[in-house]
């Protein structure tokens, strides 16, 4: 089996619990919007102002003018009774993709996994896939890399698709719009983070990190930060939080309580998002209020709107290997992986590029073995100048469009 399926079919293992115009030809991007650019990070593919160079083998496809983000309307996507939208561009030339990753501006009427797959002569294909979550206007996301099937050629691709899979149940529309691709960082960067301000990030995690001066961060909920040790629980203490940002750490936000901002019952969703960040600012931690994970990867237009407005990046979402950000502010990342699946994404990440940013929750004894095993595999990675491990000020130095 070759190396790129074998690691695919781990990451998928683990995951499972262009507009056209006549002068143009329909034979690759829209030269009208940005043109393929790759030292400008964007290939601006399609703005699904003229859907005929598409065919829907699968499903419907349909213009929808009362939902749009750049043009006059975007593309409708239904599933039929086979449970499946596909809709499919074949390139008469082939394009030059390598190195890039999909952004594509998506709405749903329930929650969703949306495919990207690239297919070259031969039929190999890399495939891209990403979450995004009902309640949303259309907005920019990116997307991860979910498996590679051979070897494609992505400086020849032939074919584009769209897909996704529904139940009986799950019969909903998606909608989609300025489906563009972006650059990926050559060799591989990798975030650590870690989720809720548990105890673990200091007595388990920075022992583990400290040995190969890795940074990380730590999304905290600031309502549950001890005073001293004199409180019970099982979160930080307030003296933990400097000492972690001595050692590299970036204290961040999870929100006030780390709850599900999207069905709050007697809170308010902008006072969970405004307080975190007013604690972080006041206790010193003024970097680290820029950044925000959202409690369970759960996100609605009226967080994203709020969020957007108060922070430089923000994560959700389920894959590896995204490219440059086109939103900043739904970042990918993969939450609680074992170490199967991490090793396995640490060397997709070395192989294909991009950013992988890994969340870990609270760490027991057994699971401070895990991340010392996934530690250990990356820095042999970085030893060998594979992968280099990154910030959340270095993405959005860097990394963001």
């Amino acid at each position: 089996m070759k190396r790129r399926t074998y690691l695919s079919a781990a990451i998928a293992t683990a995951l499972a619990g262009c507009s056209s115009s006549e002068e143009s030809g329909n034979e690759g991007p829209n030269d009208e919007q940005e043109g393929s650019d790759k030292n400008g990070e964007s290939i601006a593919f399609d703005d699904f102002e003229n859907l005929e160079a598409w065919s829907a083998p699968l499903g419907t496809l349909s213009a929808d003018e009362s939902r749009t983000y750049a043009g006059s309307q975007s593309a409708k996507l239904e599933s039929g009774s086979d449970n499946q939208f596909r809709i499919v561009r074949e390139l008469s030339e082939p394009t030059d993709l390598s190195g890039m990753r999909p952004s594509l501006a998506m709405s749903t009427e329930h929650e969703a996994d949306v495919v990207v797959q690239l297919l070259d002569d031969d039929e190999n294909r890399m495939v891209f896939r990403q979450q995004v979550h009902s309640g949303t206007p259309l907005v920019q996301t990116n997307f991860g890399v979910a498996t590679v099937d051979g070897d494609p050629d992505l400086s020849a691709i032939r074919e584009v698709q769209l897909l996704r899979w529904t139940g009986d149940d799950d019969k909903g529309a998606v909608w989609v719009d300025d489906l563009r691709f972006v650059s990926a960082p050559d060799t591989g960067k990798v975030m650590l983070q870690f989720d809720g301000g548990y105890e673990s990030d200091y007595t388990h995690a920075l022992p583990v990190l400290r040995e190969h001066d890795y940074p990380a961060v730590s999304f905290i909920t600031p309502s549950r930060i001890r005073d001293d040790e004199r409180a019970t629980g099982d979160h930080l203490l307030r003296g933990q939080l400097d000492e972690l940002a001595d050692a590299g750490w970036t204290i961040a936000s999870h929100s006030m309580h780390g709850l599900d901002l999207t069905s709050l019952s007697g809170r308010d969703p902008e006072a969970e998002i405004l307080d975190a960040k007013e604690w972080l600012e006041e206790e010193g931690f003024e970097d680290g209020a820029q950044y925000f994970a959202y409690p369970l990867g759960m996100y609605n237009g009226d967080t994203l709107e709020l969020v957007s407005e108060h922070h430089d990046l923000a994560f959700a979402g389920l894959y590896p290997s995204q490219g440059i950000a086109t939103n900043p502010h739904l970042c990918s990342r993969v939450s609680g992986p074992d170490a199967g699946a991490a090793k396995s994404m640490l060397d997709l990440t070395a192989e294909v590029g991009g950013i992988t940013s890994l969340a870990f929750g609270r760490l027991d004894e057994g699971s401070r073995s895990t991340l010392a095993e996934v530690i250990g595999h990356l820095s042999e990675l970085e030893s060998a100048g594979d992968l280099e491990v990154i910030g959340p000020s270095d993405m959005v130095e860097s990394y963001v469009r």
